[in-house]
């Protein structure tokens, strides 16, 4: 039987509230949204995090951020008020580093994309290109014979895309022509993400620039972010994370929230991120078709549970 809707932690008794908290050990909580906003603390959460901390539950930050490296996270973390190590913190841009140094990668990376993303390639000697403007300026054949050549194309072994502000048509027909010439070129991307959407406006995601560049090469892009189950994977192998006592925190419907169903997590909606009451009100319509997007539970704010306990 589907869920109808999330339990709020707000309505439960003391009693219940107890029995929720023994009911999981480890706590994967999103960030942009549930811990901050634009880096600033949201109020009360910082102290939520050190409660779960102080019951004894081990807590990880998973974010899709794919502009910032894991290290500029943990910065942003430690100076709003959280104390956890960057060992901790589970970012796209570290899993793409990792997944290529597991396989000896030695060839170039184009990025559309981040600078972030090449500072974390350069750290571990992987050569890389892209981030900034890239605009195609005259005529495309003059282009094509200027900046498009197979010697170039058998160099890059991977293409990373993420979310990048200065997306172009230059960009896009690099990256077909590395993918195209090459069918071992790796394919990759920091996160699915649609859409951030503001109180007064919308920025398109990953995922929107993401799904022209497959449409052109035929090809799906692995993907490292949320709601990928494969980034939690070793974490569930290792022992460090039992699914059933797990507990994954957001404030997106169909990324945390479908994260954590993935992974076989407990769920928690959070009420702060921008469109999150919205977007589960919207879910809530139709459970019967959306009852992966539906969250075991529903709290204005995390950072409200330190008046609960």
């Amino acid at each position: 039987m589907y869920k109808q809707k999330p339990k709020n932690l707000v309505n439960l008794t003391k009693g219940e509230m107890a029995n929720w908290l023994n009911s999981f050990d480890t706590v994967l909580t999103d960030c942009d949204g549930v811990l901050w906003h634009e880096g600033v603390a949201i109020d009360g959460v910082p102290a939520a995090i050190s409660l779960l901390k102080t019951l004894g539950k081990e807590v990880y930050f998973v974010t899709n951020n794919g502009i910032k490296t894991r290290h500029d996270i943990w910065k942003t973390a430690m100076g709003a008020g959280f104390d956890v190590p960057e060992t901790r913190i589970i970012a796209p841009i570290s899993g793409i580093v990792e997944y290529l140094q597991a396989r000896d990668f030695r060839k170039k990376v184009y990025i559309i994309g981040a600078e972030a993303v090449r500072s974390e390639l350069t750290a571990v000697g992987i050569e890389s290109f892209g981030p900034g403007p890239d605009v195609l300026a005259g005529k495309l054949s003059d282009y094509i014979a200027q900046h498009v050549n197979d010697t170039e194309a058998h160099e890059v072994g991977a293409v990373v895309v993420g979310f990048d502000e200065h997306f172009s048509f230059a960009k896009m027909l690099k990256a077909c022509h590395y993918l195209g010439t090459n069918p071992d070129c790796l394919f990759m991307s920091t996160n699915f993400d649609h859409v951030h959407r503001y109180p007064a406006f919308s920025v398109p995601g990953t995922r929107a620039l993401l799904v022209a560049l497959e449409t052109c090469v035929g090809r799906s892009a692995l993907q490292f972010g949320k709601p990928n189950a494969e980034i939690c994977a070793e974490l569930i192998k290792s022992g460090r994370v039992v699914p059933a006592r797990t507990l994954m925190i957001g404030d997106v419907c169909k990324v945390d929230i479908l994260f954590g169903h993935n992974c076989g997590l407990q769920t928690l909606l959070v009420g702060t991120g921008f469109n999150s009451v919205y977007e589960l009100n919207e879910i809530l319509q139709n459970p019967s078709e959306n009852e992966r997007y539906i969250p075991d539970f529903f709290v204005p704010s995390l950072g409200d549970i330190t008046k609960l306990v």
